[in-house]
This record gives structure tokens, sequence and C-alpha cells, in this order.
């Protein structure tokens, strides 16, 4: 890269190491864009202030990430008290009824209409309306929506059947 050494004096600018951020990392995000942006346009003449814009984005944006992931520390100390919740440490009683949920949970989805039972399966495991749209192949994130409402309801009302309570929305 003809920029190499300007983007790390950029990045050396910045102090990343006081936000526990690695220069090198950042400089990796910076090339990867850099790359991605000449794939885009072929010329690949870049102005040094178009560079210098990549590196203060990505800067931004690992700064944003650090934020995130700042954690408080754990205690020193080994002699804390560890507590459990309410319900107490996990015993085998609890444990088997745990398992029990779990197969009455997957029997309700296996009885989903396929494309609804894709589309729930997949927001349980976290993913966004429009990763659901093209992993499962859906026209549009409005009908992915709709097949996870749809979906959802009809789990919910189906684990009612089998006593597992009520639920929020």
């Amino acid at each position: 890269m003809a920029y190499g050494a300007r983007v790390r004096r950029l990045l050396g600018t910045y102090g990343l190491d006081k936000h526990g951020i690695d220069a090198a990392d950042v400089e990796q995000e910076v090339r990867i864009r850099l790359w991605h942006a000449i794939e885009r346009d072929r010329s690949g003449a870049f102005h040094a202030s178009y560079v210098q814009r990549v590196v203060a984005t990505t800067v931004i944006d690992a700064l944003r990430r650090a934020e995130v992931r700042a954690a408080e520390p754990l205690p020193e100390e080994d002699d804390e008290r560890v507590d459990f919740g309410r319900d107490g440490p996990v015993g085998p009683d609890r444990s088997a009824g745990d398992s029990e949920r779990m197969r009455g949970l997957k029997q309700c989805l296996e009885g989903l209409p396929e494309r609804r039972r894709l589309a729930v399966e997949l927001q349980l495991q976290g993913f966004s309306l429009q990763e659901i749209a093209d992993l499962a192949g859906i026209a549009s994130v409005e009908a992915a929506r709709k097949l996870v409402s749809r979906g959802m309801e009809e789990l919910k009302a189906r684990l009612r059947e089998l006593g597992y309570g009520d639920f929020e929305d």
C-alpha cells in the first residue's frame, strides 16, 4: 500500500493504546476498507484526505467497539459468595426439568409449518430480520417479520397448551 507509512503515522496520533486498542488491528481494518474502495473504483488514485477520512472513521468504529466491550473486572477475592439466584444451584431435579422443557419446546417447534419454524429458530438464535430473510430465502424483511411474529404466537400457544405458562410480549 502506497499510504502505509502515512496510515501508521495517523494512527499513532490517536493514542489507541490508552483505550486498549491494538493499532495494528485498526491498521489492518483501514487496509481492508481501502482495498474494498479500490475494488469499487478501479482507478485506485485516492487523495490523502480520503485516506485520512478512512483512518478517522475506522478509529471511531474501534473506539465504539472498545466501549461496548468494556466490562467490570472480576473480584480479586475468592471468598465472595456465589449467587445462584432464587432457585439455588443447578441440581439433578432442576436439570431434569430443564431437559423436559427443552423437549417440549422442540416438540412445539416441530409442529410449526416449515417456513415459520425456520424463521422462529433463526430468531431464537439471535439473527436479525434481514439475516433471517437472507438465510431463509424470504423475499423481504417485512415477510420475515410476519413469519417470525406469527410463528412465535403459534409457538407460545402450543407451549401454553403444554402448561409452560404465560408469556410476555
